[in-house]
């Protein structure tokens, strides 16, 4: 059995507790990890939202992704397991991104992927908030490049909503074929897809 953690982001995850004392803070964020380390957890979940979704949306929250990168570099066996909504990212550039903070936490890097829910911040964020099967179409491509890009010399992709030619990505992470890629959906679109319900490996 493993324990892991959902990172506190947001300032704590209670909506009915207005301060619980856990600053949206990197040096708060940074002391829980290395404690949690300490303390034998294997993994935490660093959300990916532009908005406090639990807080407020006016109410501070930390960006994934930096602060990924910035636990990676000072732990030691705590599993980052971060939040990737494809409607926000590139995928040939996400690919780049994760296997550069797989090769931080000597791989340690870990993806959780959501095909997002939540208009009002894609619409101050400019991300792309389709009808909700399609959401689930886009996130088929956006793995397949991903993964491409993980694992092939150079890889090229034209599908719907991507169009990536005879692109390179070195160095490739350091876990092999790829880092974990984990994914879930309740719905009958999600549920169609192959990679749902199973670590991708």
């Amino acid at each position: 059995m493993k324990y892991g953690f959902w990172m506190p982001i947001f300032g704590g995850w209670l909506r009915n507790v207005e301060d619980e004392n856990m600053p949206a803070t990197f040096d708060y964020a940074k002391q829980v990890a290395q404690s949690a380390e300490q303390w034998g957890y294997d993994t935490t979940l660093i959300a990916e939202l532009n908005l406090n979704d639990i807080k407020g949306m006016e109410a501070d929250s930390l960006e994934a992704w930096s602060t990924a990168a910035a636990l990676a570099a000072v732990t030691d066996k705590l599993e980052i397991m971060t939040a990737i909504r494809p409607a926000f990212h590139n995928p040939a550039v996400t690919a780049k991104m994760a296997a550069n903070i797989d090769r931080i936490s000597n791989g340690r890097f870990t993806l959780n992927v959501v095909s997002a829910w939540w208009a009002e911040e894609a619409r101050q964020y400019g991300g792309e908030f389709t009808e909700h099967d399609e959401r689930y179409d886009r996130t088929d491509e956006f793995l397949k490049i991903v993964k491409g890009m993980w694992t092939e010399d150079t890889f090229s992709f034209k599908g719907k909503y991507y169009d990536i030619q005879n692109a390179h990505l070195a160095p490739k992470p350091v876990q092999r074929p790829n880092p974990v890629l984990y994914a879930g959906g309740e719905s009958r679109a999600a549920n169609s897809q192959s990679w749902n319900h199973v670590m991708l490996t």
